[in-house]
């Protein structure tokens, strides 16, 4: 089947993919606190049924939601778009949300403004442009009168920047997800995904005595006490980071060979003022493990190197809550979709077979709900840009227009090439 024509239209309409792409940019999710996922579903909405989809909107239930523990505002609305046409089903997924803004940007982040061939905006390349894409690609097959060889399933969804919850998981539960999947939350680099590390946060609250620092015998400073705590947590740290998993590490400057656990002291909070002894110490610790780790045994870990530090603590009372973000997953980069996949790269860009790398991920997604929910490892991961230089979670994210444009012809190829 050829498709330069459909290639040779994308191309000769990058202006209305600019426009889709501002569109969708212009619409703040970041989260937390996550707002506006309902006026991201009225742009959508009626977008997805102009191309003759049926819609859903699904809502996370608030119990749900409380188990995140961030503070949120608004619904957590999704919205799953279907063609029913009896075909079989491809699931087309990308994220509604952004992480927030942070200082650094010399762009509005919500502009989509244009400079040098690049076009920049909070969650562009992750994963807000792929949004764009999907709906540029579904406007091209109608103008041709392209037909999907699939069942598209389209889920845009909540959450996925902050876990523990995500749309995507409950779209799973009540059955709305199906396999396989085509995940829009890579890269355009010649990289198959083979799974990803999953994602602990640990809570750990020191309390001391709080008095003023000119009499600091009657009380107990929170913070010093926190230290035997820490000097344990440095040691797992070492000992954690010396493992290694069977997936193969991508490779890039300064990363193992093969895919590891991490282990971050990330935040540290503690007193108000130099004259007064602090009462409480709190530390967030970030624990990725690899798919061979069980977490019931990762936070078993942390626990006891706590406790042992505890001991030698003065610390009144050690207060932990550990909080499970994502789990550890494997995907398969031999299934037909995963192969469709490199197709559509190879033509698109001209990749030989030889320049894919197959390689797990220290990040972690909610891909990982899809494959322990729906108990498969069929899934492709592609995105738009390129992980060494579109700044995604950065100030000044941003990616080629040339590789937007073929981002949309990719997935033209994708949904229509013959089977």
């Amino acid at each position: 089947m050829d498709f330069s024509k459909a290639f040779d239209l994308v191309d000769q309409q990058e202006d209305k993919l600019i426009e889709r792409l501002r569109a969708v940019i212009g619409i703040d999710n970041s989260v937390p606190p996550g707002e506006n996922y309902d006026k991201f579903c009225d742009l959508l909405e009626p977008v997805l049924q102009g191309y003759g989809l049926n819609t859903t909107r699904v809502t996370v239930p608030e119990e749900k939601v409380k188990e995140i523990p961030l503070p949120l505002s608004g619904e957590r609305v999704n919205l799953v778009a279907r063609a029913n046409n009896g075909k079989d089903p491809l699931s087309i997924y990308a994220h509604m949300d952004t992480v927030p803004i942070e200082e650094g940007w010399d762009y509005d982040p919500f502009a989509g403004e244009i400079n040098d061939g690049r076009i920049y905006g909070r969650g562009i390349a992750d994963m807000k442009g792929t949004i764009a894409s999907v709906w540029t690609a579904l406007d091209i097959m109608k103008q041709l009168d392209l037909e999907p060889k699939w069942d598209l399933n389209i889920l845009l969804c909540t959450d996925e920047e902050i876990g523990v919850y995500p749309g995507l998981r409950y779209l799973a539960e009540e059955g709305y997800v199906t396999a396989p999947m085509l995940c829009m939350e890579g890269s355009q680099d010649p990289v198959l995904r083979l799974g990803s590390n999953g994602s602990l946060d640990t809570n750990i609250e020191v309390h001391g005595i709080s008095t003023h620092s000119g009499r600091n015998y009657s009380g107990i400073n929170a913070l010093e006490e926190s230290v035997p705590i820490l000097v344990e947590l440095m040691e797992l740290k070492k000992r954690v980071e010396e493992r290694r998993s069977a997936l193969p590490q991508a490779p890039e400057p300064g990363a193992p060979e093969n895919l590891r656990p991490m282990f971050n002291i990330d935040i540290m909070n503690s007193g108000v003022k130099s004259n007064i002894v602090p009462a409480l110490a709190s530390i967030t610790i970030n624990r990725r493990f690899i798919p061979e780790e069980n977490v019931e045994e990762v936070k078993a870990e942390i626990q006891e190197a706590i406790d042992r530090g505890a001991e030698r603590s003065r610390a009144v009372d050690v207060k932990v809550q550990f909080v499970e973000n994502y789990p550890s997953y494997y995907q398969s980069a031999d299934h037909p979709a995963a192969h469709r996949l490199v197709e559509a790269l190879k033509l698109v860009h001209g990749y030989k077979d030889e320049a894919f790398v197959r390689t797990g991920s220290g990040g972690s997604t909610d891909m990982a709900f899809v494959a322990q929910i729906l108990d498969t490892d069929e899934i492709a991961t592609v995105g738009m840009g390129r992980s060494g230089e579109s700044k995604a979670h950065g100030s000044n994210e941003s990616v080629r227009l040339s590789d937007a444009r073929a981002h949309v012809k990719e997935l033209i190829y994708f949904f229509c090439a013959p089977r």
